[in-house]
């Protein structure tokens, strides 16, 4: 087997039938196998999966993170390259052949373009998600090293993620801190554009900025909390606001930057609402500066 596609599922009803058609009809010669791994307390998810002949579905009773949910695919897998993939994304149909190459080139972790599938989705909460948490992964831009990736579209050698202990069971930003975890390793992280995902962003208005606000929380547990002194947490309480000005033009900055004419002039009107997801990560990120509770058990 060359491919195992694995798919972390709970209740993905709605758009995992979608996203097995699209997989189906990917041109390409590989052999590839599909591996659903779904916690749903419901047979819906099921009988989709019964109708792709490519699928290897596995239920587990209890729910659990995404990141534990691709740890049980990939220990299911056969494939010698693993692609992880969210139940809403939709591969270009040249996506796998793509990937082969990358894995075949030598690199070990690689991640994929992002766009947002605007067939699906494209009201403002859609485009706040996708901005705020796919800025790095333009189609546009160029091939180059990562710091991070997302596990959206996140492509591994099975022996490097086995050997790496897979994703931790935490709610949010799993990749995160895998990555993290690599790059502390030596592991070189690449993008490779060529590898196209189009993601539906669903999510109600305030459960976007939610999750803007856990990913600021989790971040300092993640990136910073371990090497914190009594010093370094006075500089974030003092510099904190001028972080998030930084990060806030990086993310328009990218999208003026790498996307056409078209959605950088959205991106211009879209400012004042990733203006307000910044002040969301911000309040995260000093809710964890002040309570030192850990990564929570929110989604």
């Amino acid at each position: 087997m060359d491919i195992s596609v694995v798919i972390p599922s709970y209740n993905t009803q709605d758009t995992i039938a979608a996203t097995l058609a699209n997989l189906s009809e990917q041109q390409t010669a590989l052999r590839f196998e599909i591996v659903l791994v779904d916690c749903s307390a419901h047979d819906e998810v099921q009988k989709i999966a019964a109708g792709f002949p490519r699928v290897r579905y596995e239920h587990r009773l209890e729910r659990f993170n995404p990141g534990e949910g691709r740890n049980i695919g990939a220990q299911l897998a056969q494939g010698e390259l693993l692609m992880f993939i969210d139940a809403d994304v939709h591969l270009a149909p040249n996506a796998l052949n793509a990937a082969w190459k990358a894995l075949r080139s030598g690199k070990d972790v690689f991640g994929g373009a992002l766009e947002l599938n605007t067939d699906v989705s494209s009201d403002t909460a859609a485009y706040l998600e996708h901005y705020f948490f796919n800025h790095e992964s333009q189609a546009l831009r160029p091939a180059c090293e990562r710091s991070n990736l997302s596990s959206a579209l996140m492509c591994f050698r099975r022996e490097t993620f086995l050997a790496a202990g897979g994703f931790k069971d935490i709610p949010r930003m799993q990749d995160t801190e895998l990555t993290e975890r690599l790059r502390q390793t030596g592991q070189k992280l690449f993008f490779c554009p060529d590898i196209l995902g189009l993601q539906i962003q669903d999510s109600p208005f305030k459960k976007v900025l939610q999750k803007i606000y856990i990913n600021g929380q989790n971040l300092y547990y993640i990136r910073y909390q371990p090497g914190i002194t009594p010093l370094k947490k006075l500089v974030f309480y003092i510099l904190l606001p001028a972080i998030g000005a930084i990060k806030i033009s990086r993310i328009i900055g990218r999208h003026l930057i790498y996307q056409n004419w078209k959605n950088k002039l959205r991106t211009l009107t879209l400012a004042p609402v990733l203006v307000l997801g910044i002040t969301y990560w911000m309040a995260g990120f000093y809710n964890a500066l002040w309570t030192e509770k850990g990564i929570g058990k929110e989604r």
